[in-house]
């Protein structure tokens, strides 16, 4: 059975700049061998979890996950509208070097105004900054397989919450009734919110909420 957009399933891949280096992985071993790999770091090379047609990965993958055989392996090269987007000229800026706390140098990432952005160039009192994604422009290599169909209703649930930012408590489904009861975290803090993802679990789930 091939996979369609609104499956849930476990993906690794392994992602690559075209005649270029390897920028993300799902995969320890890959990892360490493009050096992503740090032990300091309590970061988790492990499968990933999405649901198709969702925006969870970029949209070149994510319409390729589409009509896909469970387990097989498949290669795919994303042009960069479809991956981090075209280089943008207009996000090329110049600010003055009292604006940051540290001396900046070519090559440093730098936060402004809550964004980041790459130090292109320092001179004469004045920093020539880069606020494209460093990926912008580039053409993407994904090598990816889909391991399985994610069947827990549960964890489903968890992964669309994921996409509202939403912490899930407890969950408490009741299928007959076709209803889920949702604990949430914080839950006067997200009350805004709480309607468009009762829809999206209706319209992906076909279950109705109770937020507790």
């Amino acid at each position: 059975m091939k996979t369609k957009k609104g499956d849930f399933v476990e993906l690794d891949f392994t992602a690559t700049v075209k005649e270029g280096k390897v920028f993300d992985t799902t995969k320890e071993k890959e990892a360490r061998k493009a050096n992503l790999f740090d032990e300091k770091k309590n970061h988790k090379f492990e499968p990933m979890s999405v649901c198709i047609g969702e925006g969870m990965v970029i949209k070149g993958l994510d319409e390729a996950l589409v009509d896909k055989d469970i387990g097989k392996e498949y290669e795919i090269e994303i042009q960069p509208k479809e991956a981090f987007g075209n280089r943008n000229a207009k996000l090329i800026k110049t600010v003055p070097l009292s604006a940051f706390q540290e001396m900046p140098h070519p090559g440093m990432f730098v936060n402004v105004n809550g964004l980041v952005a790459r130090v292109v160039t320092v001179t004469g009192g004045r920093t020539l900054i880069d606020l494209n994604n460093p990926l912008a422009g580039k053409i993407i290599i994904y090598k990816f397989e889909i391991n399985k169909n994610i069947e827990d209703i549960s964890k489903k649930i968890k992964l669309i919450a994921g996409i509202f930012g939403l912490e899930i408590e407890n969950i408490k489904i009741e299928e007959k009734q076709k209803k889920v009861k949702i604990k949430i975290k914080n839950k006067k803090q997200v009350e805004k919110i709480l309607d468009k993802f009762n829809e999206k679990i209706k319209s992906l789930l076909g279950l109705g909420c109770e937020f507790d």
